[in-house]
């Protein structure tokens, strides 16, 4: 831990100090703004496939959502949207943005989840703070709170991948399950970093350059899924300080920012807690991030195939439930503008899973390079290449089986209207 604490001390955002609250929970015009993008992804993976007694031990080696081929063409992402403001005084904001591709919010694992609206929120400014309600982001992870169309980088780290994005079970017909380990189908998608619930939030001013943010929210806990009952219901806590360091505005705008959260939340195996802390920095052509997270029960422990028939596979979620089990990570990364199209990029990430149980620790170790290249605006290919590692120390068969994980190759054409 100390050894990353110093690590955030040297190392800051590959985009930038964006303020993400700010930028997505408010309107600064009057007015009705039609807006979305389309991601077009291509994606080859090196890995190697091992079946044994008919079941498929590598879901790595595949590419997601569905884990059905190891080269897949995809609509990665479609999402049309709509934001702006319903009064003339521009005291009430909304966002609205849905989904229309088949990814792990609509298709995960090869399982229809459909739900075609990602955000559907209000804020409303009439108070000293600003008060936001609906589905949306919850302030969280830097990796978790950015608009994904302006990422370079097309895959989330390890840890933001495992640890932060939240998979929910259909535990009422788990596959396999005792009173820790629960392998099912997914209930619904992916949680895209959101919940439903309620927001205070606000940025308040230290002197004309520097700011300090705050935001709480109390949700549902449920993702994605339309569930106001607040039975799983998770407080979302939020703290950042920017200070402003150069030009440029909303996305682009050249700052020094360091931020922590917190998230506790009931769920109906077990609680869920995730806490983290990072530092974010930008200016002229250097970008630099860092962020460490930590976790605490509802570890996602991957897909696991329950059919034994060598031809098919029949893909499952995989979840140590209890608050004993523990996991963390962090990722550092960078990008450099070579010019004023182009930028290279780099991300260094490692999660350690299970870090409680021997036999069940696995670490992963990522490093991805690239090069992008702007068309416009925020249009965009992107290129990836990710040397993926992993290893169980301590279970010698897991370990084998980790011999196999491959390198990702991924190209994405980010389309922005």
């Amino acid at each position: 831990m100390k050894n990353i604490i110093v690590l955030l001390s040297f190392f800051s955002t590959f985009l930038n100090g964006a303020n993400w609250l700010m930028l997505q929970g408010t309107e600064s015009k009057v007015g009705h703004h039609p807006w979305g993008f389309l991601q077009l992804r291509f994606q080859d993976n090196s890995g190697e496939v091992l079946i044994k007694n008919g079941i498929n031990k590598t879901p790595f080696s595949y590419i997601k959502p569905t884990l059905q081929n190891q080269s897949e063409f995809q609509i990665a992402r479609a999402r049309p949207g709509l934001r702006g403001s319903l009064d003339d005084a521009n005291k009430i904001n909304y966002f609205l943005l849905g989904e229309v591709a088949q990814n792990g919010v609509n298709n995960s694992l090869a399982t229809h989840t459909d739900n075609y609206l990602l955000d559907a929120s209000i804020t409303f400014k009439h108070l000293p703070l600003y008060i936001r309600l609906g589905r949306f982001k919850y302030a969280g992870s830097e990796e978790g709170n950015m608009a994904r169309f302006v990422s370079p980088f097309i895959a989330f780290s390890t840890v933001g991948d495992q640890l932060m994005l939240e998979r929910f079970l259909n535990t009422k017909t788990p596959e396999a399950s005792n009173n820790d380990l629960f392998i099912a189908k997914p209930a619904e998608g992916v949680g895209t970093y959101r919940d439903t619930g309620i927001q205070l939030f606000e940025s308040f001013a230290l002197n004309p350059t520097s700011y300090l943010t705050f935001s709480y929210m109390l949700g549902s806990g449920t993702g994605l899924k339309n569930d106001i009952s607040f039975k799983n219901h998770t407080h979302y806590g939020y703290l950042s300080y920017e200070n402003i360091l150069g030009k440029g505005k909303g996305y682009k705008q050249e700052a020094l920012k360091v931020y922590t959260w917190y998230q506790d939340g009931e769920r109906d195996l077990a609680d869920r807690i995730r806490y983290g802390l990072g530092t974010t920095y930008f200016y002229d052509k250097l970008h630099l991030e860092a962020e460490y997270m930590k976790g605490k029960g509802m570890i996602y422990t991957g897909a696991k195939d329950t059919d034994n028939n060598i031809n098919t596979n029949n893909w499952q979620y995989s979840l140590q439930a209890s608050k004993k089990n523990e996991a963390d990570g962090y990722y550092l990364l960078g990008t450099y503008e070579l010019a004023k199209q182009f930028e290279l990029i780099a991300r260094y990430d490692v999660y350690n899973r299970m870090t409680n149980i021997k036999s069940e620790y696995r670490q992963f170790k990522t490093l991805t390079t690239g090069i992008s290249y702007k068309f416009k605006a925020y249009d965009r290919v992107d290129i990836n290449y990710a040397y993926n590692k992993a290893s169980a120390p301590h279970n010698q068969a897991a370990d084998k089986i980790l011999k196999s994980f491959g390198n990702l190759l991924s190209i994405q054409y980010t389309i922005v209207f």
